[in-house]
């Protein structure tokens, strides 16, 4: 994944696994916290390099566990993209994502290792991605003349032209301690500006010249995305909306752990007659709930809301035009709906999955 130490000419930090670890755990003490929905993630600002490190408690014994690190550039080169399809390795841990993403408009489509990707509530194709971009390139060229503008998917690197809009030599220091010098190039392409990291020993001697604003740079490269950018920079973002599309990942593929940063420490869950209080009871009657569920062939899980509410003997909870999420076996034969009250900051305080007739409600178009 996006781990290129050498495209910051860091390599020696990282030679030994005691040294990775010794870096890890200054990023973990030093670094921004960053709440995701299954573990968090630290990153470190290095100078105009940074590491983002990946960690999730261990569901058996409650401790933090450390998954891994990742290399990205201090840019602010955002992408706004859609993903064509997941490409994560089967092997990956739980907070790993690659993606093969596409513009918004045009053919241009690249092949993208997304940091902090647990701080979005889901990732589903033909959904919208914002990304803050790097790139680290494998090989490099910079030449004058005209520009075709191309970023083209490989098996896991990707092909990009783009003309030069900015070029300077990027810094990283641990501390106080200035340790190594880089290029950082911005890129104009076809998706977005990228920050293109990497040594300067890389570039021919005779391109040298040519790395200015206006030059063309082709390169083969690795591409990193951040997710922790725009409204999720700090991490998890608490909502009705969000609670929701949580929820309902959960309800199609299960982990319900991942549930654990919605829900209030009070709060209650209730599946027909069987409520719940507290959220570690509350976790417990859905994932039972959710288990039964995928068992009975109830996985299409879709969005709506409550149409109308008898009013003669009202439910506990819900009033027409609430969201909701509906649960059944297809898109015409749902057997539960699932209702989320939340508190002032957006968590659920309470969650009531029924199949009770005093509810009208229909899913939302499209």
């Amino acid at each position: 994944m996006a781990v290129r130490f050498d495209s910051f000419s860091l390599s020696e930090m990282t030679a030994k696994p005691e040294d990775a670890f010794r870096l890890a755990s200054l990023a973990m003490v030093e670094g921004q916290r960053i709440q995701g929905y299954g573990g968090d993630y630290y990153r470190y600002y290095m100078g105009d390099a940074m590491v983002v490190v990946r960690t999730m408690l261990d569901p058996d014994s409650g401790e933090e566990l450390l998954l891994g690190m990742d290399t990205h550039a201090a840019s602010r080169c955002q992408w706004t993209c859609r993903v064509e399809r997941d490409l994560t390795d089967k092997d990956a841990d739980p907070l790993q994502r690659r993606l093969l993403v596409r513009g918004e408009s045009g053919e241009d489509n690249a092949v993208v290792d997304v940091l902090c990707a647990d701080v979005l509530p889901a990732i589903e194709t033909g959904g919208t991605l914002h990304l803050n971009m790097a790139g680290f390139p494998l090989r490099v060229d910079y030449a004058e003349g005209t520009c075709r503008g191309v970023v083209s998917a490989q098996e896991d690197t990707v092909l990009l032209e783009g003309v030069v809009k900015d070029a300077k030599v990027g810094e990283s220091y641990l501390g106080m301690e200035p340790l190594t010098k880089f290029l950082s190039v911005t890129a104009s392409t076809p998706l977005g500006d990228i920050e293109l990291c990497h040594p300067m020993d890389m570039v021919k001697r005779s391109q040298t010249e040519n790395i200015r604003p206006g030059a063309v740079v082709s390169c083969l490269c690795h591409l990193s995305g951040d997710a922790a950018a725009g409204e999720f920079a700090g991490g998890v973002v608490y909502s009705e909306e969000n609670c929701l599309t949580v929820l309902r990942q959960f309800f199609r593929k299960g982990d319900v752990l991942r549930l654990r940063p919605v829900l209030r420490s009070d709060c209650a869950c209730t599946f027909l007659a069987n409520r719940q209080e507290g959220e570690e009871n509350a976790l417990a009657l859905l994932d039972m709930v959710g288990g039964q569920l995928r068992e009975a062939g109830f996985t299409v899980c879709v969005p709506g809301k409550l149409t109308g509410v008898d009013q003669a003997d009202p439910p506990s909870a819900g009033k027409t035009g609430q969201r909701c999420l509906l649960l059944g076996s297809g898109p015409e034969a749902f057997a539960f709906l699932c209702l989320v009250e939340t508190d002032s900051l957006g968590r659920a305080r309470e969650i009531l999955i029924t199949n009770d007739s005093r509810y009208d409600c229909e899913p939302d178009a499209g």
